[in-house]
């Protein structure tokens, strides 16, 4: 035994000291690994691969919709243990599998447990924040979720909507996708185009209406020079707009 580590610590050296050459190309693509170590990786590959596709089959639909905090989890922990063991000899495929075994185990306990027990449910993967009401924006709720309002106007102008007045209520769902209401009528909001477009906002105003640049709040006021905003407390106003046919 002794001989043995003897020996092994003595090659561990040899590869260790063995000199850095730009032409040792049998190193640049295998490591310090022999090439038959290729074939190892085919068969580790192909086992890695059918432990994927039972692994995601087990954790069931919820997991293949678009992620939640709890999702992603689950998901960077497989993808951690099953890595290492395509490309290092000596590791062998039991411990991803083990690994594998326990993420299923705990996804299947959790999402049952979620069914009846919501706070839970909320608890791991978040629950659905209120990001607009009325037309104007929930700034503690931007602060508590980290949403700049620009993210929430890129979202917007992607489902087509022109100004915050047109929507009654937008959720951020725990997945981090959104959800609109609109409101039935609209009503003159802050405009959510770029201030590129500059053409399209100036058609869009509406004479006699005034928004909050922070948070959306409208009145039917024309001159606001340091009036605060009933809703946020900010002194600064712009030029409510309407929806405008494009």
């Amino acid at each position: 035994m002794r001989y043995v580590s003897h020996q092994a610590t003595a090659a561990h050296t040899v590869v260790e000291n063995h000199p850095f050459s730009l032409t040792d190309w049998h190193r640049f693509l295998f490591g310090n690994t022999s090439s038959l170590f290729l074939l190892e990786v085919l068969l580790r590959t192909g086992v890695t691969y059918v432990l994927l596709v039972i692994a995601m089959r087990l954790l069931g639909r919820r997991v293949a919709a678009q992620y939640t905090l709890f999702e992603i989890s689950i998901v960077v922990t497989l993808a951690a243990a099953i890595g290492v063991p395509l490309q290092a000899s000596n590791r062998g495929m039991l411990p991803p599998l083990v690994i594998a075994l326990v993420a299923i185990v705990l996804q299947r306990l959790i999402a049952r447990l979620g069914t009846t027990h919501r706070r839970l449910e909320t608890l791991i993967s978040t629950d659905v924040t209120l990001l607009v009401s009325e037309g104007r924006l929930e700034m503690d709720e931007l602060a508590r979720a980290a949403m700049p309002r620009e993210k929430v106007f890129e979202a917007m102008r992607i489902k087509g909507w022109q100004h915050l007045g047109q929507i009654s209520r937008l959720y951020m769902e725990p997945s981090g996708s959104f959800s609109f209401i609109p409101a039935r009528p609209s009503k003159p909001g802050l405009s959510v185009l770029p201030a590129i477009d500059k053409e399209l906002q100036e058609e869009g105003h509406l004479p006699g209406w005034s928004a909050c640049r922070h948070c959306g709040n409208t009145i039917e006021k024309e001159h606001t020079d340091n009036l605060r905003c009933e809703n946020c407390g900010s002194t600064e106003w712009t030029c409510a707009v309407r929806e405008v046919e494009v």
